[in-house]
């Protein structure tokens, strides 16, 4: 059965958007890093209200 939480939906996001950055073999767009500092940062939020 799957994990369904928000923390690992937050991870498998970025690693997603990471993955699609190595595929397009190019410097990663503005919005893309901005995605991934997004997400990065909401899975870091949501790691901390657990505590």
């Amino acid at each position: 059965m799957k994990n369904h939480s928000k923390g690992n939906n937050n991870k498998n996001e970025i690693e997603l958007l990471l993955r699609k950055a190595l595929r397009v073999k190019q410097k990663p767009s503005q919005e893309l890093n901005d995605s991934i500092c997004f997400l990065h940062n909401k899975l870091i939020s949501t790691k901390l209200k657990k505590r």
